[in-house]
């Protein structure tokens, strides 16, 4: 029974990475408002910004994240809750690498 619990919070945190993930891509550019940090930003400086690559990279960032839930779901549900720890290690490793504090180094790579 333990290990449908581990599943299934596996499962659902799939499931709001994934739906964040198709609001980026079905949004497209309108979408890099939900991003933290940049909506602080005037319209004056968003133009100097590439926001079709910015929603697309947040997309696949999304999906990636989405992507590691699910397999940790599986492998949950088939062998126990270890592999939902080493799922939620592996995600927390990708997010740390990937999420950045400073303006520059998170958005700089998409000025024009």
């Amino acid at each position: 029974m333990e290990k449908y619990i581990w599943t299934i919070i596996c499962l659902l945190m799939m499931g709001i990475f994934l739906l964040l993930g198709l609001l980026f891509a079905l949004l497209k550019e309108k979408a890099c408002m939900l991003i933290s940090g940049y909506n602080f930003k005037t319209a004056e400086e968003r133009k100097d910004y590439d926001e079709e690559r910015l929603s697309r990279d947040m997309r696949n960032f999304l999906f990636v994240c989405g992507g590691i839930f699910l397999l940790g779901g599986i492998a949950a549900f088939l062998w126990g809750i270890v592999c939902f720890w080493i799922s939620l290690i592996v995600w927390l490793i990708y997010f740390f690498k990937n999420v950045h504090m400073d303006d520059e180094k998170a958005f700089g790579k998409y000025r024009l």
